[in-house]
């Protein structure tokens, strides 16, 4: 895999089923380094993120499959006002971000193994999916929805399967922005788009009042 693929292959594979995934194969975490390519800041700006993640003051936000932690640490560093929860699946994930310089001196952010979630379902104002949605199964999106308070929202940007990239995963491992409505509106989510990146799409993800 080159490093063209770099960010499509973030690190939140849950133990249990993969099924609902485009991504065939599960990202080798001795690939990590690809997920600090500062590259990825030129078409997903860490101040676009803020921007589409609208997180309130004082918030809760859960970087739902955040890798190395690259975004979970510019969200924490530019808003110190919000609490991250940096969740992987993957323990040498977490041994990496905990291993990075910004992560020690940042006080509003801590990593946590996805099997420990169970710590803060139902805490989340805020979760940051990013491109995450074509790599986990459908059973981890029904877990993301769990996590989030009432009124709370999930922020999904992923690699666009209708669009010729430079970069990112094949298109055939991707979703169309109807692809992964559909797989949100399965795990119980209503979602609305958002503005689209350079290579990917945005939804906005949120759970009717009443659950389905």
């Amino acid at each position: 895999m080159s490093t063209k693929h770099e960010a499509g292959h973030r690190s939140h594979r849950h133990g249990h089923s993969r099924e609902g995934a485009k991504q065939p194969e599960v990202f080798n975490p001795a690939r990590a380094a690809l997920l600090d390519d500062p590259q990825r800041f030129e078409y997903m700006a860490p101040a676009d993120v803020l921007k589409l993640l609208d997180a309130p003051e004082g918030s809760v936000v859960i970087d739902f499959g955040a890798g190395t932690g690259t975004y979970s640490i510019e969200i924490a560093r530019r808003r110190p006002d919000l609490k991250i929860v940096a969740l992987d699946e993957q323990p040498g994930m977490i041994e990496l971000m905990k291993a990075k310089p910004a992560m020690r001196q940042l006080t509003n952010i801590q990593p946590m193994l996805s099997g420990e979630l169970g710590s803060i379902i139902g805490t989340a104002d805020r979760i940051l999916a990013l491109n995450v949605l074509h790599e986990v199964g459908d059973d981890a999106l029904r877990e993301m929805s769990q996590l989030l308070k009432p009124g709370g929202s999930a922020l999904i940007i992923d690699w666009d399967g209708e669009m010729d990239r430079p970069i990112g995963p094949p298109k055939g491992h991707t979703h169309s922005i109807a692809e992964a409505r559909d797989r949100l509106t399965a795990a119980g989510f209503e979602a609305e788009s958002l503005e689209h990146l350079r290579y990917h799409f945005v939804l906005r993800a949120t759970r009717p009042a009443k659950i389905r």
